[in-house]
């Protein structure tokens, strides 16, 4: 199959991929419709991590605000923001591809996390609930990306 000229698939960096129909209307997982991505539960969910991930990383030592701060709170923000920009692109493979990110940098927070503890930044308890919503948000964010791939 030759993608370079097959309207059905777009570029990426990644390489080629399916771009699907056209969504002005998805259905979550459980049949709850949204008609915009702030209906989404993985946007609301990634807004609320956000909220709690800045409040976390304001006790984190001044040294840290270019670093392990800055890092958690742009993989905070980068996770409803993909959701968002998936959603906007108005196809099913971009919004598949935006919570596949979104799903990346959620991987990418626990890490971060995790580090601020063997760093002494936080302790274990103090980052269970962030890592408890982190767990719900990818397993969530994987079961909405395998329900779009139905709708390729």
């Amino acid at each position: 199959m030759n993608t370079t000229s097959d309207p059905q698939y777009t570029w990426d960096l990644t390489g080629y991929f399916p771009i699907g129909d056209e969504i002005s209307m998805v259905s979550e997982p459980g049949g709850r419709k949204a008609s915009g991505f702030k209906d989404l539960w993985v946007w609301s969910q990634g807004m609320a991590l956000t909220r709690q991930v800045y409040a976390l990383t304001r006790r984190f030592p001044k040294e840290e605000m270019f670093g392990l701060t800055s890092q958690l709170r742009r993989a905070a923000v980068s996770v409803p923001s993909n959701v968002a920009e998936g959603w906007a692109r108005n196809k099913v493979g971009y919004l598949q591809l935006g919570l596949t990110y979104s799903r990346g940098s959620v991987a990418e927070i626990e890490t971060q996390l995790l580090i601020a503890v063997d760093e002494g930044y936080i302790t274990e308890e103090e980052a269970r609930p962030i890592i408890d919503l982190l767990n719900g948000l990818s397993a969530a964010l994987l079961s909405f990306i395998g329900s779009l791939e139905l709708k390729k």
